[in-house]
Parts: structure tokens; C-alpha cells; sequence
């Protein structure tokens, strides 16, 4: 903590040092007043009416011939020009490249990506990409323009078609002129394409960010983490991320990226002459032609895919609830570099995306280590001690071995990098006409350990009562045995295929994705699959989403994303940390990207009734495979704008699970209101109010409770719900362009989360607690920017504590005295520190 903080105060010390060498105007360092913004001109010792003046006089009749002409100012007075004179050169006006201009316009929106945490960073990189080098309309693909920020199918469709039609889209109103266009997918369209052909400049340009923070892991895995055991923590160093994405000209690519969990062991990776710290790059070659073969794309290093609806293939470690491939849940489809905190599905080795005429094939191969639970039982191989693989594993933090799993670590069972992974594949795709497309994608997996999932390796003595199918039906025993003929070592295997379309006929788009799990029981037989079909009808004012999937329970696909409301193994004893060997077992829920076997359909709408009313609603009911249970979750939410710069955002979700049936017991209820109040303000500044209420009811739960009698292992009673509550103001500020405050002060009770500036953070606390935020966020240059953000959390405090025993006894010292303290009050401070550079 001590050495983030002196992080943090060096990089302020740095942006003030920076600022004030700005503001130093001397003769030796004089301000190009043609070529200078207006808050350069305002840091002139002059009143801010002069300055304005100056800043009119050069935009609006152009730049000064020489500094003589200040003295036509209205209101610049003799004292006033030699006061300045020395102060200030005159030069020729350079103008912006368009590289520069559009960062100057894309401003507030590159402040929001440039710190975007979401789990598909292929997006983020390439809208920041796409931003600032266009797309020329008039030659961009489909599956270009479907992965541009609210661009639907439907809108993506109607460019191609519209273009076809007409020959060439010469300006924003032309394209306005598409049928079935929507205003929004046209509006956010108009961010990254240019309708004239652009000069090719074999220029280098890039990002790079680099984040820092403290911020603790969400809830459950907050419990879980505070078990370790302080002398296994061998650093106190906070989350680091670097992501680095360069270009040059229009078809070379490459990037850097290295992440860091919070109070992990550094990393090293062995280049021959040396160890670095483990990374991921890439280099990518795009827009190659060999006669009618085009080669799109090319990747060495570490890529990321995704293809249809994210069934067979989509590798990143991340879970998205209710990832539909529309609006914010987009998925980028196609190859790119990876640049993103995925580690444990990275995928490492070459791939390529070609196309000829109507069809496109990617062809793709890697090899990298995975963290897997290995079990503690060996079987014999040829005579030898051989360990098989029990569960793969995503890991917040890459400790060695899990820190209170004293058999794994006596057997130097590691969990990091313990199993080697051969995957090759291909994905084939023929459009049939534009915008209407069938596809085939198919992957192989060879690992160098047998896969034997049992549950016996993972939950505590005397919990295996309570273990559930989805557990029980995990992928391996000997249907997974087998060979590879590119890889001696391999001694299983798992392989997946399947089809997927997608088409849209004017204002409508339906798509789906079918895929098995091969067991060897025969194409379209008795496979494990999953499949999932959606529709989206789209108009100016409304549009619409019908989605339906189906998963078999014994679909065990470590690479599938596609739409679910819960992650996999939720409502597992894996769900409950400590019926495991170790708290740290519990990740295997908490970080399981895969989603959980469902079968189900999803409604979504979003209707503007007027300018000042929208409504949106949200509806998804769905089966748990593993014991038949019903679910359903129904959102709605009315975004009411009485007046211009007042918005209204009333949201209330029910959410539960049946009461009862054949399989299953246990049930929720959850009823959840989110009010906000917002007062846009001139500059983009805006004021608010946020008030939530929740209130989750499930069956009783004795287990929480002390017994009612001392010495009594029952107890008769237990708590049926757990209410939640939270009142809190936020404000956001710009000073000008070039810097932005924002903030938010509030207090909670019970489980409460919120978008914290650029970070999703859950919070829970059964006392109450006041928790406050404040964020700077500032442009040192065109091409630099910044931000701070300072967190602290004040539980309320406890005025009298007394330790008993679990049959509720007071426990007593030698000395006769009962162990207690007068006030404890916890609180906690988090520190968020990002650097970006655009150039």
C-alpha cells in the first residue's frame, strides 16, 4: 500500500510539474500563439476577457502576420502588449492531421473506453482504432461494421445494401438515406467511417495504458482471498495492467500486454538470454492479397476469437450474464491481437482469417499452459506416477499452490501451468448474398493429462452429500482418453463442432448457432449440444430481441461464452467456498466463464414513446438443467425526461427461482428498485441522486444463527431474507476540456453495487457503511491523459464486541475476563491510477 501511494504521489507530482511547465512562459520559452488552444492563451498574464479576444481574432480571421497586430484587439491597452510581447512568437499556422482532430472530437468518448474493464477488449481496441483511422464506407465490410459500437446487424445490412444499390455513399446524409437504418446505429456509425478515400501514410501510431489499482475482489471471493495466510502473501504490489496497441500504416499490427493480480508472485517467462516478465504481444498482418485470395488477417503470438454466437468458440476468461452479441453485450467476432487480462484461455501460436470471393476461412493453432486442480489420487502410465487433471481453473491470483491445500502442495501439485494444451481449428463461412451468411466451425484440444473430474478431489471430508449433476457430468473419463498425431505427449483430448447462420431480410435479423460435444456417439445422435437462435426487429423508436437457448447438461465446452443468466456450477457446493479442501477452490464458480446449462428464452425491448419517455423491459425464463428448477428474471425501467436537462431512470427487477419441485428445495425471491435523478448541466457537467432497495427472501437459514439453548446443536429459527438499501448523490465536473472531475458520497446496507466511474464494484455490509468516491480525469495533452480515483469505505461501527463460542457461551481469559472491545470500526481505501497515450 505504502509503495502505491508513493506511485501516486510521484505521477501527481509529474502531472503538476508538466502543467507548470506549460503555464512558464518566458522569453527563452515563448507561446506559439497561431498554434496555441485557448486555455494555452488564458495562462497569458492578461485579463480572461483579452484572452478570449485573442482566441476570436485567431479562429475566426485567421492567424497573426506578426505580434504587432495584437495591439487591434478590442481592449488590449499599451502596458497590457509590452507585458505580453516577450511572452509570446508568432509562426505559420501548422494545421491538425485528422489523427489529431478526431481526438480532439472523440474526446469524452475516448475517456470512457480508454478505461472500459469490460471483458472483450478486441472491442475496445478496435473502436479506439476505428475512431481515430476510419473505415472508408464505401469499402468496408459486414463483419467490419457489425463490430462498430451500436451497430446492429440490421444497420450494418441496410449500409451494404443502400451501398450496392446506389454505387458510392458520398456524405452523412446520403447515409442517412439507407432504409432500415436506425438514428442511433447511424449516429454511432458516423464515429468510425469516412466517406472520401484517405491518403496511406506508413506512419506508426499506438495506445498505450497503464492502470494500477488496489480495489478488492467482489464479495464471496473477498471472503475467501482474506484466508490466506499473511506469510504466503509475498508482495503487497497492486493490480497492474499495461496494453500497448500499435500501427503501421493500414495493415500491420502489433501489441504488448502484461497483467498483474493483486499481491500475486511475480512472473517470468525464459527468451534464451534471459527471464522476462510474463506478457502476451502479437503481430498481425492485415489486407494482403495473392491474386483473387485476399488475406485479411494474419496473427503471430497471442490472438483472440470468436465466431457466432460464441457456442463452440470465444476465448476469454470473463463472464458476461445475458451476453446476447447485441448493444453493450457485444462480442468482437473474427480474429484479433489479444490484448486483454484473459491468461488462463489465452490462446498462443498463429491464425488467419482468408477469403475468396463468397467464401472466408480462418484456420487457427495454439499451444500454451493452463492452471488446472490436478487430482491427489495417480493413476499408472507405463509404470509411472501419472496425475490427472480435474477441473480447469481461472485464478485471480497465480499463487503456486492454493495456500491452506497442505496434500497438493506435499505432492507439489502445483495448480499454475500444470497442463499443456495443443488446440488447432478451423472456422468456414460462405455468404450467400450480403448480409446472409452459413458457417462451420470446428476445434481440437489435445492435453498432456488424462481428465478425471471428481468431485471427491475437491470438497472437504464429509461434504460429498451434497454434490450436484452439473459437477457430476463434467467432461473426461476414459471417452476423453486418446492420442494426437502432431503431439506425443498427449494422453486426452476434447473436440467440438458446429454450424451456425445468421441473415436479415430489411428491418429483421435472426441468428443462431447449433454445436455438439463430441463423445463419440455419432453427428446429430446423442451428443451433448447446445444451441441457441435469436430474432431482432428493429425500428426508429423500437426494437426488439427474442432469444432461446438450449444446453445439454453434459455440454462441457471450456471456450463457450454464448447467452446465459448464471455462470457455470452456480448453485454447486463449489458455489459454497468452505465445504472445499481450500476457500481458494471456490474460483472454480466465481471465475467460471463458461455459462451454466440452461435451457430457456430471453425477451428484450426498448421503446421511445416520445422524446421525453422510454421504456425498456427485459424478461428471461429459463430452466436449471442440473435439477429441473424454473427461474425467471423481469426488468423494467422508465427513462422519463420531463425537461431537457432533467432525466428520471426508474428501474425495479423481480428475479427468483420456484418455489418447489421434483429435484429441488430451495428457492429465492428477489424484488430490487433503482432510482436515479440526474440534472445535465452546460459542458457536459451533470448532478445526481441514486436510491436502491432490495430485498432478497430464500428458506430459512438455522446455519447462521447461534443455537437457541447453549450446548444445543439445533435451532429452531433462521433468517428468511436479507434486506438491502443505499441513498447517494454523484456529480461530474469539466473544467474545461481538458480536465474532468466526478465523484459520488452515499450509504449502503446489505448488497449494493454500482458503476464507479470507470469500475463495476460490489459491496456488502451487514452494519451499514458510508462509502465515498472522487475521480480526476485529465488531458496533460493532446495526446496524454490521466486518471485518479480515490475510494474509502467506513463500515458503522461496533460499539460492544464479544467473542463466544459456537454453542453461543462467552469465552473467558485465564484471568477470569471476557474477550471484548468497546468500538471496532472497519474501513478500507482503495486507490485507481490510469495512464493513457495516444500518438
Amino acid at each position: 500500500m505504502q509503495l502505491f501511494i508513493r506511485i501516486i504521489l510521484t505521477v501527481s507530482s509529474v502531472v503538476v510539474i508538466l502543467h507548470a511547465q506549460v503555464t512558464a512562459y518566458t522569453p527563452e520559452n515563448p507561446l506559439d500563439l497561431n498554434n496555441a488552444d485557448y486555455e494555452e492563451i488564458l495562462r497569458l498574464p492578461v485579463p480572461s476577457e483579452i484572452a478570449e479576444e485573442i482566441y476570436r481574432r485567431i479562429t475566426f480571421q485567421g492567424p497573426l502576420d506578426n505580434v504587432y497586430e495584437l495591439n487591434d484587439i478590442r481592449g488590449m491597452t499599451p502596458s497590457l502588449f509590452l507585458k505580453i510581447k516577450p511572452l509570446v512568437r508568432i509562426e505559420p499556422y501548422r494545421p491538425q492531421s485528422d489523427r489529431e482532430e478526431r481526438l480532439e472530437d472523440l474526446y469524452y468518448r475516448l475517456s470512457r473506453w480508454e478505461g472500459d474493464e469490460g471483458g472483450s477488449q478486441a472491442l475496445v481496441d478496435s473502436w479506439i482504432e476505428r475512431a481515430l483511422e476510419p473505415y472508408n464506407i464505401n469499402n468496408v465490410r459486414y463483419d467490419e461494421l457489425v463490430n462498430l459500437q451500436s451497430v446492429s446487424p440490421v444497420d450494418a445490412a441496410s449500409i451494404i445494401s443502400y451501398r450496392n444499390q446506389v454505387g458510392r455513399i458520398a456524405s452523412p446524409r446520403d447515409l442517412r438515406s439507407a432504409p432500415y437504418i436506425s438514428y442511433y446505429g447511424y449516429r454511432n456509425a458516423l464515429n468510425f467511417l469516412t466517406f472520401e478515400p484517405s491518403e496511406v501514410h506508413h506512419e506508426i501510431h499506438g495506445h498505450l495504458l497503464t492502470r494500477m489499482d488496489d480495489s478488492p475482489f467482489m464479495t464471496e471471493e473477498a471472503e475467501a482471498t482474506a484466508q490466506i495466510p499473511v506469510e504466503q502473501i509475498q508482495n503487497n504490489y497492486p493490480n497492474v495492467f499495461t496494453r500497448f496497441f500499435g500501427t503501421i500504416g493500414r495493415d500491420i499490427r502489433f501489441g504488448y500486454s502484461y497483467y498483474h493480480g493483486l499481491n500475486e508472485p511475480y512472473l517470468y517467462q525464459d527468451i534464451g538470454f534471459g527471464q522476462v516478465p510474463k506478457a502476451k504481444m502479437y503481430l498481425g498482418f492485415e489486407n494482403q492479397k495473392m491474386g483473387p485470395l485476399e488475406i485479411r488477417k494474419i496473427y503471430l503470438g497471442n490472438y483472440s476469437l470468436a465466431f457466432g454466437q460464441g457456442v463452440v468458440m470465444e476465448n476469454t476468461d470473463f463472464f458476461q450474464p445475458r451476453k446476447s452479441g447485441y448493444g453493450w453485450r457485444k462480442r468482437f467476432l473474427g480474429l484479433s491481437g489479444d490484448n486483454s487480462r484473459t491468461r488462463q484461455y489465452a490462446l498462443t501460436g498463429v491464425a488467419t482469417q482468408m477469403g475468396y470471393k463468397n467464401l472466408e476461412v480462418f484456420l487457427f493453432g495454439s499451444f500454451d499452459k493452463r492452471d488446472a486442480l490436478l487430482n491427489t489420487s495417480p493413476v499408472l502410465i507405463d509404470g509411472e506416477r501419472h496425475y490427472p487433471l480435474n477441473q480447469l481453473i481461472v485464478l485471480d491470483q497465480r499463487f503456486e499452490y492454493a495456500p491452506q491445500d497442505s496434500i497438493r502442495r506435499n505432492f507439489d501439485l502445483s495448480w499454475r501451468d500444470n497442463t499443456s494444451e495443443l488446440m488447432f481449428g478451423t472456422h468456414l463461412a460462405y455468404d450467400l448474398w450480403p448480409a446472409t451468411q452459413v458457417g462451420f466451425t470446428y476445434y481440437e484440444s489435445a492435453y498432456d493429462r488424462l481428465l478425471r473430474p471428481g468431485i471427491q478431489e475437491v470438497v472437504a471430508e464429509g461434504n460429498l452429500a451434497m454434490a450436484d449433476n452439473e459437477i457430476l457430468n463434467s467432461y473426461g473419463g476414459p471417452v476423453s482418453d486418446g492420442e494426437n498425431p502432431l503431439w506425443d505427449a498427449a494422453k486426452s483430448f476434447r473436440r467440438v463442432y458446429g454450424f451456425d447462420f445468421r441473415t436479415v431480410y430489411r428491418n429483421v435479423a435472426i441468428q443462431g448457432e447449433y454445436a455438439e460435444l463430441d463423445k463419440d456417439k455419432g453427428f446429430l445422435g446423442n451428443n451433448p449440444y447446445a444451441m441457441v437462435l435469436n430474432a431482432y426487429v428493429q425500428y426508429n423508436s423500437l426494437y426488439v430481441l427474442a432469444l432461446v437457448r438450449d444446453y445439454h447438461l453434459e455440454f462441457d465446452n471450456p471456450y463457450q461464452r454464448s447467452f446465459s443468466n448464471y455462470r457455470r456450477f452456480k448453485r454447486t457446493i463449489f458455489e459454497d467456498y468452505f465445504y472445499l479442501q481450500d476457500p481458494q477452490y471456490g474460483q472454480l464458480y466465481t471465475n467460471n466463464p463458461q455459462p451454466q446449462a440452461e435451457r430457456g428464452f430471453y425477451l428484450y425491448s426498448r421503446y421511445q414513446i416520445n422524446r421525453q419517455f422510454v421504456l425498456t423491459t427485459e424478461y428471461d425464463n429459463f430452466r436449471r438443467v442440473s435439477d429441473d428448477a424454473s427461474q425467471y428474471r423481469l426488468v423494467g425501467t422508465i427513462d422519463y425526461r420531463p425537461i431537457f436537462p432533467l432525466r428520471i431512470n426508474l428501474r425495479q427487477k423481480f428475479q427468483g427461482r420456484e418455489v418447489q419441485n421434483n429435484l429441488s428445495l430451495e428457492y429465492f425471491e428477489n424484488l430490487e428498485f433503482r432510482g436515479r435523478v440526474i440534472l445535465r448541466l452546460s459542458r457536459y457537467d451533470e448532478l445526481g441522486m441514486l436510491y436502491v432497495n432490495s430485498t432478497t427472501k430464500f428458506r430459512p437459514r438455522p446455519r447462521f444463527l447461534f443455537p437457541v439453548i447453549p450446548g444445543s446443536t439445533e435451532n429452531m429459527s433462521g433468517n428468511v431474507a436479507s434486506p438491502a438499501e443505499a441513498l447517494g448523490g454523484f456529480f461530474t465536473h469539466n473544467f474545461n476540456d481538458w480536465m474532468k472531475l466526478s465523484g459520488f458520497l452515499g450509504y449502503y446496507k446489505g448488497f449494493f453495487w454500482n458503476f464507479e466511474d470507470t469500475q463495476f464494484m460490489v459491496m456488502d455490509s451487514n452494519r451499514g457503511a458510508m462509502r465515498y468516491w472522487i475521480s480526476l480525469y485529465s488531458r496533460i495533452s493532446p495526446q496524454i491523459s490521466i486518471r485518479m480515483k480515490y475510494t474509502r469505505d467506513y463500515n458503522q461501527p461496533i460499539h460492544y464486541i464479544q467473542t463466544r463460542t459456537t454453542e453461543n457461551v462467552p469465552r473467558t481469559a485465564e484471568n477470569g475476563f471476557y474477550y471484548q472491545g468497546d468500538l471496532y470500526q472497519p474501513s478500507a481505501a482503495f486507490y485507481y491510477l490510469e495512464f493513457n497515450l495516444h500518438f
